[in-house]
C-alpha cells in the first residue's frame, strides 16, 4: 500500500461521513462537539490507499498551548495500528507547525490505550468518577454582595476568561467549547460580586441524572464556599425534578476538589480514567 494523507478540509465530506456511520473500529472523545462536526477541520487527518479511505483521525488543538486526540476510526481489517501510526506521525508533523507543544487523550478501551502507549504516550494523570443522590450538609451564608443567577450570553466573555484562570491545560475550554458547553448545558449559573462573574458552573442533564461539567471558582475567592454555593443553588433548582443523581469527574489530585465533593457525599464510581500526554516541542 502506498498511503496518502490528506487534511479533512481537502476531503470529500460525503465520503467521511459515510465511511465514520459504517462499522469500523473506533475511538471518540468526549467532546463537547460531535465527532461529524469536525471531519471538515484543519486538524483532521484522512489516510488513503489507492483503493480506498482506510482511516482518519483528528488532533484538534484547544488552545494554543495543548489538542486532544478527538477521534480515530479505522477499518476493522487489522491495519489499525500501522494506520494509527502513520496517522498520528502527520498530525504530529502539523501540530509542531503550529506550535503546540502538547497533545492529549483518554481513552476507555483496552486497544487504543495500547496505541497510545506504543507510541510515547504517558499518563499524566487520572479522573476519578463521584456520584451522590443527595448533597449532604447545609448550603453555606453567601459572601456580602454576592449573588447567584443564571448565565447569559453576553455574559461568555468573562466567563471564557474566568475559565482561562481557574482551568489549566488540558482542561481549559476555548471560546466555541464555552459556547457549545453553555448551549448545552441543562443549568447554568454564575456567582458575582458587584456584577463581576467570580464563579461558575454548568450541568448537562440525562434523563433523570445531572452532571456537573464544569465548576470554576475565581483563585482569589477560593476556600470561601462559593462552589459549595453554587451546588447547593444547582440541588434547590431541581428540587422539585425527580433527580435521581448528581455527578462529576475530577482529577486524583485536585484534593480540594475531592475534599469539597466528598464532604457533600460524592462517593466514586467506576474505575480511574487514565489522562495520556504526549509532549512534541
Amino acid at each position: 500500500m502506498n498511503p496518502n494523507i490528506f487534511s479533512g478540509d481537502g476531503c470529500d465530506q460525503a465520503e467521511l461521513l459515510a465511511f465514520v456511520n459504517s462499522p469500523v473500529l473506533s475511538y471518540e472523545h468526549l467532546d463537547w462537539f460531535p465527532s461529524k462536526s469536525r471531519l471538515s477541520e484543519e486538524s483532521t487527518f484522512c489516510l488513503y490507499s489507492p483503493e480506498q479511505l482506510e482511516a482518519t483521525l483528528s488532533a484538534a488543538p484547544e488552545t494554543p498551548d495543548f489538542a486532544w486526540l478527538r477521534f480515530f476510526f479505522t477499518r476493522r481489517d487489522g491495519n489499525h495500528n500501522s494506520n494509527f501510526n502513520l496517522l498520528l506521525d502527520y498530525a504530529l508533523t502539523w501540530l509542531k507547525s503550529q506550535g503546540v507543544p502538547r497533545l492529549f487523550s483518554l481513552t476507555t478501551s483496552e486497544w487504543f490505550e495500547n496505541l497510545l502507549i506504543a507510541t510515547g504516550f504517558e499518563v499524566q494523570n487520572r479522573l476519578i468518577s463521584l456520584v451522590t443522590d443527595q448533597l449532604s450538609g447545609t448550603a453555606p451564608q453567601p459572601l456580602p454582595g454576592m449573588i447567584i443567577r443564571p448565565i447569559r450570553m453576553s455574559d461568555l466573555t468573562e466567563i471564557c476568561n474566568l475559565d482561562q484562570l481557574c482551568f489549566s491545560p488540558p482542561w481549559q475550554l476555548n471560546r466555541s467549547g464555552l459556547e457549545k458547553c453553555y448551549s448545552l448545558g441543562e443549568y447554568v449559573s454564575l456567582a458575582a460580586i458587584d456584577g463581576k462573574p467570580i464563579a461558575y458552573q454548568v450541568t448537562t442533564r440525562f434523563l433523570d441524572n445531572l452532571h456537573l461539567a464544569r465548576l470554576a471558582v475565581h483563585p482569589h475567592f477560593r476556600g470561601r464556599g462559593i462552589a459549595k454555593a453554587l451546588l447547593f443553588d444547582l440541588a434547590e433548582h431541581f428540587e422539585d425534578g425527580s433527580i435521581e443523581s448528581i455527578s462529576v469527574n475530577t482529577q486524583i489530585d485536585n484534593l480540594s476538589s475531592l475534599g469539597l465533593y466528598t464532604s457533600l457525599g460524592f462517593k466514586q464510581e467506576g474505575s480511574l480514567l487514565p489522562v495520556y500526554c504526549l509532549h512534541l516541542i
